[in-house]
């Protein structure tokens, strides 16, 4: 049986749970499986919506968007954060793959290396093992002859 998600993220929920703590409690690797399938669904609708901000887009943007500013904050001495919107999108981007990775991670019997406050929102490596490959997927040892 599928659970069934709240129709949006309650933002006070997830400001007490996460936000008010270190940012590396933002990270994918570090939400608790709630805050991670209510962050995959969020995005999965913000993005379907290509930024559709008056509409459901802008709903389920809201704490995806709430995540990645307290994470960029962690990285900057100032009182603000500056962006382009195109930035912010590669953010959202970028996020998306990191919790879709994470759920691999926790629900396959592939593992993949978690991002870190410094590789969150970089174009990195993505090391991934699986049993009886301990390697990379892009070992030499996997190909075939």
């Amino acid at each position: 049986m599928i659970k069934q998600l709240p129709q949006k993220s309650d933002l006070a929920q997830l400001r007490s749970e996460v936000l008010e703590r270190p940012a590396i409690f933002a990270l994918p690797c570090n939400l608790s499986d709630h805050w991670l399938d209510m962050i995959a669904r969020d995005l999965n609708e913000a993005m379907a919506y290509d930024c559709d901000i008056d509409g459901a887009a802008g709903t389920h943007a809201a704490a995806p968007l709430a995540l990645i500013l307290h994470i960029l904050k962690s990285r900057t001495q100032g009182p603000a954060v500056t962006m382009s919107l195109e930035e912010l999108w590669d953010y959202f981007q970028f996020l998306h793959i990191e919790i879709n990775l994470e759920i691999v991670s926790r629900r396959t019997s592939h593992k993949v290396e978690s991002a870190t406050l410094k590789t969150i929102f970089t174009n990195r490596n993505v090391h991934v093992t699986s049993p009886g490959n301990a390697g990379r997927l892009d070992d030499e040892s996997s190909e075939t002859d």
